[in-house]
């Protein structure tokens, strides 16, 4: 999907090896099963510092093309349950159309990214970071900018459906073509965080484009 205007940062890159001197290929590390130790660690988190510098391009370029506020919130880490790692900055983008999906992003020092956006919706980038996951950097990248683009382009659609056990879903479908969709349950989300869910929610469930600067 195309972000109109933006550009991605050019990234350093930054070459990783194991303990025996070897080049380590992230993304492909493990042919089969990870190896037993590395579960749980995280040699280089460091490798995961173009995120930030991406995260930060993309708030930049959103608050120069779009009609929106950006309001510094130290507490939204809080807000979102997440409690993992210290958080260096958090803000929220708020569209003036209320009709549009709010966005925030926090900034952790492991270095990661937490986006929210819309009323419930959120993801981890990366989800985990353990060398096990051996998660590659240009794929956490290209993922970050597409989930962007396609919440300003009005095409994020989040529903709630609280008949029966209760179901929260999200779907992202990038340029209008069926993509991503994820359903989970909504017992674990605070009564409180679901009030404010209802009263937030577009009819239908499909958020509206965020409105350019000067259209």
């Amino acid at each position: 999907m195309q972000l109109e205007g933006y550009r991605r940062p050019v990234i350093a890159r930054q070459d990783y090896f194991d303990d025996e001197g070897s080049l380590i290929c992230h993304g492909q590390r493990w042919p089969g099963q990870p190896a037993e130790e590395s579960y749980s660690v995280t040699v280089h988190p460091q490798r995961f510092a173009p995120l930030h510098t991406v995260a930060q391009a993309l708030m930049d370029w959103l608050l120069a093309r779009f009609d929106v506020r950006c309001l510094q919130d130290p507490g939204l880490a809080a807000e979102l349950g997440y409690t993992t790692q210290p958080v260096v900055q958090s803000v929220r983008l708020i569209p003036v159309d209320r009709a549009c999906a709010p966005l925030g992003l926090v900034f952790t020092d492991f270095p990661g990214v937490l986006l929210s956006v819309g009323a419930l919706y959120q993801w981890r980038f990366p989800i985990c970071g353990c060398d096990a996951c051996d998660d590659s950097v240009d794929e956490l990248l290209d993922d970050l900018e597409e989930q962007i683009a396609t919440v300003v382009t009005g095409h994020f659609t989040e529903i709630l459906d609280e008949s029966g056990a209760g179901l929260l879903t999200h779907r992202f479908d990038p340029d209008g073509i069926a993509g991503r969709e994820i359903s989970d349950g909504v017992e674990e989300i605070s009564p409180e965080r679901l009030a404010r869910a209802r009263a937030m929610l577009p009819n239908g469930g499909a958020w509206a484009p965020w409105p350019v600067r000067g259209a």
